[in-house]
């Protein structure tokens, strides 16, 4: 645990020499930059053996990649989209095949995942939040045990899908999103949802939508166990149903709802600070929506971690809301329940030489 929590004290002095006093574009660049490193550091030097699926199943695939031939490669994309045949997500393979042209290394390809999502994240974080430090904070707490320890062919198709895409989300260019979402659906099926959030993006928060949408949310609640089935099997993870830790993923689940709702509360003074508000807000909506599910089935936290970074970006505009003379105290107290919320899941981590 002792990487993790140093990363994140040092994210916060970081944040108070850089950002605290006259934060400026170049401090806030460099800021960004020397968060990226730390986290590629620590997602691409990481030990194999943190993660059975990593250490099994994703080395295992690295290595046939290696004696599959490019036509085999390409017959499986071409199977899988217009045969439909039941091949699990060929698109990686492709992936791993090109990597291998550089190196046979599966730490290096580690490292190169990092540096993908990592600076990814770094870049929309730069662009699109209002206290990167704050930002950098959450994912720290929140977000990175599975896109930096865990995930591999999901966490390139996040950084695809949202990172990337989200700006020709919001420049309403479908063709560049469609090619973007259609490369991350071949490496991960399931970022195949992020689709809806190009559709209802551009919908303007109005009482009416917020009705229609609390009608659907209030729908899910009442059907999300006899949801889980059709949609599981629609995105490919019907038969890995997770059943342990359901008390942390509930507890999780509704740890997002309270922030979706505070969100909600103020809605009215983050929309007079951002102009772009209602694509944070249409993202909520999805996150509210999976997260229900979560509380059914820990599966659907695929679905959500799509969603869910926007709080990212959204909760650094909740506490600009607040009067100047309480903000310190309410960012400070934020900043303490994410070191304590880091402390009490106890992160185990070993670099790859150890």
């Amino acid at each position: 645990m002792a990487v993790f929590l140093v990363n994140f004290l040092l994210i916060v002095l970081w944040d108070i020499l850089l950002l605290q006093n006259n934060p400026t574009e170049s401090k806030k660049k460099i800021f960004c930059t020397i968060s990226a490193i730390q986290w590629i550091l620590i997602s691409g030097l990481r030990s194999i053996e943190l993660s059975r699926d990593v250490s099994i199943n994703y080395v295992r695939a690295f290595e046939e990649t290696k004696l599959m031939p490019w036509l085999k490669i390409f017959s499986a994309i071409r199977d899988y989209l217009f045969n439909g045949l039941e091949i699990k997500d060929p698109g990686y393979n492709l992936v791993m095949k090109i990597f291998q042209i550089f190196s046979n290394n599966f730490q290096v390809f580690l490292i190169f995942i990092a540096i993908v999502f990592t600076v990814s994240m770094a870049v929309w974080i730069y662009k699109y939040s209002s206290m990167p430090g704050l930002s950098f904070l959450i994912y720290s707490s929140l977000f990175y045990s599975f896109f930096a320890l865990t995930g591999l062919r999901q966490t390139i198709a996040t950084a695809l899908v949202v990172f990337i895409a989200d700006k020709f989300v919001r420049e309403r260019k479908f063709i560049p999103f469609a090619i973007i979402a259609f490369i991350a659906f071949l490496i991960h099926k399931s970022s195949v949802v992020f689709v809806i959030y190009y559709l209802i993006a551009g919908i303007s928060i109005t009482p009416m939508y917020l009705a229609f949408s609390g009608c659907v949310i209030a729908a899910i609640s009442m059907l999300g166990g006899s949801l889980y089935a059709p949609i599981a099997n629609i995105l490919g993870f019907g038969d890995e149903v997770i059943t342990n830790n359901r008390h942390s993923a509930t507890t999780y689940a509704l740890m997002m709802l309270a922030i979706c709702i505070i969100a909600y509360f103020v809605y009215p003074l983050v929309s007079k600070q951002r102009e772009d508000s209602k694509f944070l807000y249409n993202m909520l909506i999805l996150t509210i929506f999976s997260n229900l599910l979560v509380m059914q089935n820990q599966s659907f936290m695929r679905i959500q971690q799509y969603f869910a970074l926007i709080i990212m970006i959204i909760i650094p505009e909740i506490i600009l809301t607040i009067d100047k003379r309480h903000r310190a105290i309410i960012y400070l107290c934020g900043i303490v329940f994410m070191l304590f919320y880091l402390v009490s899941n106890n992160p185990q981590y070993r670099f790859f030489w150890q």
